[in-house]
């Protein structure tokens, strides 16, 4: 591929120092990978959401919660790997634009400039993601891209209940990100509808949207207590209003959502707010605020299921591959959901002074929940109190190259435990984590 051509003129929001490379090239490329024994540093990518409030769990600097150009929208969300810009509709008061590439994964360059990771995979496929990987994503979306968007959202409140026509995502919610939470916290996630709950009755509740003071939806939904440090699955289909902690996520490469109540404690959901994030192959724009056509298409059985959480919890298991002297690993997420190898988490905490050959059966995208050490060369450290503007190593993507090379070297270098959490993509293992 061509050298770059340019330095673009926009900058992303949270680095408006740091200049950003169009386009990408192999000269870059073999630099990035050369750099830290091809292990990726990436950048702490922000985001916030108008209908959210901020739980102020993400670590940020106090000030830098509420940039003045986000037209007083708070940031409540990390995205740490996605490939494409997302859309969340906050207006960059600067531009008057949607910030610039939103959400989207960038690396930082041994040069201090940035680059974003879809374009380094574009320069050479194979050698960031593996001939594998290369085409579980041709196979899933006719491109190359990474096939799995990592993030965390962190919310003062629960988040409107809502439904993904088509986005699976699962769930870690850690203690890492929650400290000072109890085991025996009370912080619920609202999912499906009960049982009872007839079609008549949700069909009138949908059509009570902005008629009273509230619809009333999640009345009609079970609770579930989200255990800390284990896993949940959340099958595309289903009504869910994610607890209010902060949540280490992962799902599949879209973002489309139905909000399917009017009121939050964030405030009032208009009905076309509503349909807004739905994609046309999902929900037709002519059918929004069509009550009776949004019951058809609910799937009942999915939402009713008696065994829905019994099928879908995850309970954290040791992962013995990864384990040895002074490491414990643990599978976060795990096993086949939907009919196959979705994705996986693994998290793996090494003593002081203990090191570890990590060689996984395909890339993926780290992130530090606690202590400091190195990973390949890339020295990593758990940070506090983070700055907009600055750039903190926590977050890294052990590519197809490092793997080649035989693995990566990991190592606590601190006092403390250094503890690893790694994003495993769409058929990552040869046997899949937990089966039998």
């Amino acid at each position: 591929m061509a050298a770059p051509t340019s330095i673009l003129a926009e900058k992303l929001h949270e680095y408006p120092h740091h200049d950003v490379i169009d386009g990408g090239s192999d000269s870059i490329l073999d630099d990035c990978l050369n750099q830290n024994d091809g292990v990726l540093q990436l950048l702490h990518r922000y985001a916030g959401r108008t209908f959210c409030t901020p739980g102020k769990r993400l670590r940020l600097d106090e000030k830098s919660y509420y940039p003045d150009y986000m037209g007083g929208t708070g940031l409540d969300e990390v995205w740490m790997c996605c490939t494409v810009p997302i859309v969340t509709g906050v207006i960059d008061t600067r531009t008057g634009k949607a910030p610039f590439r939103e959400g989207e994964a960038h690396v930082l360059t041994p040069g201090g400039q940035v680059i974003s990771l879809q374009d380094l995979i574009e320069t050479n496929p194979e050698a960031v993601m593996g001939e594998k990987l290369v085409a579980v994503s041709q196979s899933l979306f006719g491109k190359v891209t990474w096939p799995i968007v990592s993030k965390k959202f962190d919310n003062l409140n629960p988040i409107p209940h809502h439904l993904h026509w088509s986005k699976w995502e699962v769930y870690d919610i850690n203690s890492f990100d929650n400290p000072g939470v109890s085991p025996s916290h009370y912080h619920t996630t609202a999912m499906g509808l009960y049982p009872f709950v007839t079609k008549d009755q949700f069909l009138a509740c949908m059509q009570r949207w902005g008629q009273g003071e509230y619809n009333g939806v999640r009345h009609l939904s079970s609770h579930t207590m989200m255990k800390l440090d284990d896993g949940f699955v959340m099958p595309n289909g289903v009504l869910h209003s994610p607890t209010d902690l902060c949540t280490h996520e992962l799902h599949v490469t879209m973002d489309e959502h139905f909000l399917a109540e009017d009121l939050t404690l964030d405030g009032r959901i208009g009905a076309a707010d509503a349909f807004y994030a739905c994609r046309e192959e999902d929900y037709p724009k002519d059918r929004h605020e069509d009550w009776e056509y949004l019951v058809d298409k609910f799937d009942f059985e999915a939402n009713q299921d008696p065994d829905f959480v019994q099928k879908n919890s995850r309970p954290a298991i040791t992962a013995k591959e990864f384990a040895g002297d002074g490491v414990e690993a643990r599978w976060i997420v795990y096993g086949d959901f939907l009919g196959d190898q979705k994705c996986s988490i693994l998290r793996l905490t090494l003593a002081p002074g203990a090191r570890t050959s990590f060689r996984p059966e395909s890339p993926a995208l780290f992130h530090t929940n606690g202590g400091r050490g190195r990973v390949g060369k890339l020295e990593v450290r758990y940070h506090q109190d983070m700055k907009l503007g600055e750039i903190y190593p926590e977050i890294g993507f052990i590519t197809q190259a490092a793997l080649n090379r035989g693995g990566v070297e990991i190592e606590n270098t601190g006092d403390e435990p250094l503890v690893l959490t790694f994003d495993f993509p769409q058929h990552a293992h040869s046997q899949t984590p937990g089966a039998a």
